[in-house]
């Protein structure tokens, strides 16, 4: 009765099912090219023709293994030239894998997932490490060969690598390339490096020592957020650094361009980047010192700096940049001047130590969540000038005893949703202008104040 079972399924089942590789040898699945004369190295697993689900997927490689230069088949030799996207991806028990030097091309995802995976041997003419090819695998060394070109997205995320060397041929590496490397403690890059991606090095809280060459022109967005670096100095070749390249870095100290950039200076000795032509500070430090002719802190400039415990904004500052001092949890002091227009999004949120903050006559538009859940703040005064304020701005003050807004016409505030939410409006005070206490209690969300005192 078994066997019949059994004979049927294979007659039900024959038509439907097809293996995924052309032929397997020495416990390796192999597909043969077009050229009829090279393979590439695949992975097992059957393919369901006649349903709609992902086909079941068995991949058995396992141990320590040797991919060779050239396989026999049915009589006839083939060379072994590229590796199939996701080969190894997934394989728990793989330990090793030395690819042969006939191989050119490795597919994206190959060695993935590999949690067991210490050491891989690549071929010294593969010129491209694909996206998240090693990806949350065990690896704590590689060499990458002098060939390659380019290190694609994710390609070492999350690995427990300590050093690595990036060879001189390498031109671009991108984006969250090596990505939450906890362990990565030094990075030395070859000098044809010209672009690093966004978040490239991010939340690699041990990487301390890092050279950027001479040849780098684009920094990418956060690429080093949440790194340990100490000092960092910007070729003078460098173009374009993204948001928050630096963010929350709070262990640096020194941050420098170097002389004859045309994109970037650190003038008057400020340990920060400022953009030459528009004056705006792009990335800052727990030193910084923001000189006179800074029109603008950009947005994240001192995201995270933890060790900034005041900081003085020169009166040439028109605009404060979106999460500008966002989480500096030890800035107990900042005066804003009389320039000032606007402040961005979550500027100071998260800054516990902050207790009292004056928003000067010149500021017409407050952010969202600007100043949210700065735990510590007793005090608030709101400029005459201010037309806007948005969702948030002051949510989450939840020791704040004191507001004095001077605004004369409150009616003609554009507010967002929920501005003093969590404040507790029983026992804070709101101090308003001479005789426009009605208007205050008629007003949306400021009636909600229960003591309202003309001052």
């Amino acid at each position: 009765m078994k066997l019949y079972l059994k004979l049927l399924l294979i007659m039900v089942l024959a038509p439907q099912v097809a293996l995924a590789f052309d032929f397997k040898e020495g416990g390796l699945c192999y597909n043969i090219n077009h050229d009829k004369k090279t393979v590439t190295l695949t992975y097992e697993h059957l393919i369901l023709q006649a349903l709609d689900a992902p086909p079941p997927t068995e991949k058995g490689y396992v141990g320590n293994i040797v991919i060779p230069e050239k396989v026999k088949h049915n009589g006839k030799t083939y060379k072994v030239t590229a590796i199939d996207r996701e080969t190894f991806m997934g394989n728990r028990d793989l330990k090793s894998v030395i690819v042969p030097k006939s191989v050119k091309t490795i597919g994206n995802g190959a060695f993935a997932q590999c949690y067991s995976l210490k050491n891989v041997v690549l071929p010294p003419d593969l010129t491209e490490i694909g996206n998240y090819m090693f990806a949350e695998s065990n690896l704590t060394e590689i060499t990458i060969p002098e060939k390659v070109k380019s290190i694609g997205q994710s390609a070492f995320s999350n690995c427990p690598l300590k050093s690595i060397v990036i060879p001189n041929s390498v031109k671009n590496i991108s984006k969250s390339a090596f990505s939450a490397c906890r362990w990565l403690e030094k990075v030395t890059l070859g000098n044809s490096v010209q672009t690093i991606g966004e978040a490239a090095f991010s939340i690699c809280p041990k990487l301390k020592d890092i050279n950027l060459p001479a040849s780098l022109q684009e920094i990418g967005a956060q690429a080093f957020y949440e790194g340990g670096m100490e000092s960092v100095t910007i070729p003078a070749t460098t173009k374009s650094i993204g948001d928050g390249a630096f963010k929350y870095c709070n262990k640096l100290t020194t941050l420098l361009v170097e002389n004859g950039n045309k994109t970037y200076d650190s003038r008057n000795n400020c340990n920060a980047v400022i953009e030459t032509v528009t004056g705006t500070l792009v990335a800052g430090c727990n030193n910084s010192v923001i000189p006179e002719s800074v029109t603008k802190i950009g947005d994240e400039a001192f995201y995270g700096c933890k060790n900034i415990y005041n900081i003085d904004i020169p009166s040439s500052v028109t605009e404060i940049g979106n999460q500008a001092f966002f989480y500096c949890t030890n800035l107990r002091d900042i005066e804003l001047p009389n320039s000032v227009t606007s402040i961005g999004e979550r500027a100071f949120c998260g800054c516990d130590s902050l207790e009292t903050v004056t928003i000067p006559n010149s500021v017409k538009h407050i952010g969202y969540g600007t100043f949210l859940h700065d735990k510590k703040m007793k005090a608030v005064t709101i400029g005459s000038g201010v037309i806007s304020i948005s969702e948030w701005a002051f949510k989450g003050l939840n020791n704040l005893q004191s507001i004095i807004c001077d605004i004369e016409d409150v009616t003609s505030v554009k507010l967002g949703k929920n501005v003093f939410d969590e404040i507790d409006k029983s026992k804070c005070t709101l101090y308003v202008p001479k005789g426009t206490t009605d208007t205050y209690m008629s007003s949306p969300q400021w009636k909600e104040f229960t003591r309202i005192i003309e001052r």
